[in-house]
């Protein structure tokens, strides 16, 4: 949690100082854009951005690995390295082509998007855990919520009104009263990093659930 706030803080300043550079090459006037931003070249800063995102990446990874092996007092160290280069990339890749997918099925028609949502949704867990691409990640996870779409798609409800709502409403309340303390980028920068921590429930809650399906589906193999 320490490393996700850390890194989760630094990542806004080459994001911000990316767009206020970005803008005022436009020509956009930026005084009045209060951002938590350094006067940095649009290259250095969105090389940043683009590092402290697969280190944030690479974070989910190890946590995601971690939550499903059961450790609960360390973290083996084959998890910080095994095959991380392509397993970062397909996670990124697959995480791109999932979003796409719930957008356009939710755009066209609501039933297929949420379909979308609870049959791919552990296509990162075998990325990350079996070190699959993203190909077969989504024909795993496909195979192994089949049957269990009402029930799962219960569970996000649970998970997005509940967890969301309260992330939301603490993020709202930290950028209002710290851009009244200290100012308006540092309410920001602050209000970035809140729901972080709630990131990783998520992440525990979906470890928790891929790992029950999986025993379910051995299991059913078994007998």
């Amino acid at each position: 949690m320490v490393a996700y706030l850390m890194l989760g803080a630094a990542w806004q300043i080459p994001f911000y100082s990316a767009v206020v550079t970005g803008l005022e090459q436009s020509g956009t006037p930026t005084e009045n854009v209060a951002l938590p931003a350094i006067d940095a070249p649009l290259a250095v800063s969105v090389s940043a951005a683009i590092l402290m995102l697969l280190g944030l990446q690479w974070l989910t990874i190890v946590t995601i690995r971690t939550l499903v092996g059961g450790h609960t007092r360390t973290i083996p160290s084959e998890y910080y390295t095994r095959n991380i280069a392509p397993v970062l990339v397909n996670s990124l890749v697959g995480g791109l082509i999932y979003a796409v997918l719930m957008f356009v099925g939710s755009v066209l028609f609501v039933i297929p998007g949420i379909i979308a949502y609870v049959a791919f949704i552990f296509m990162i867990m075998y990325v990350a855990v079996e070190d699959k691409n993203f190909i077969a990640g989504f024909r795993n996870s496909w195979q192994l919520t089949r049957g269990h779409w009402l029930r799962l798609f219960g569970l996000f409800i649970v998970i997005v009104a509940g967890i969301g709502l309260i992330s939301g409403m603490l993020t709202a309340i930290t950028s209002l009263v710290v851009s009244a303390l200290a100012g308006e980028a540092i309410g920001i920068l602050l209000s970035g990093v809140v729901g972080l921590p709630f990131s990783l429930l998520i992440l525990a809650t979906l470890a928790e659930a891929f790992t029950q399906l999986q025993e379910n589906e051995k299991k059913m193999v078994t007998s």
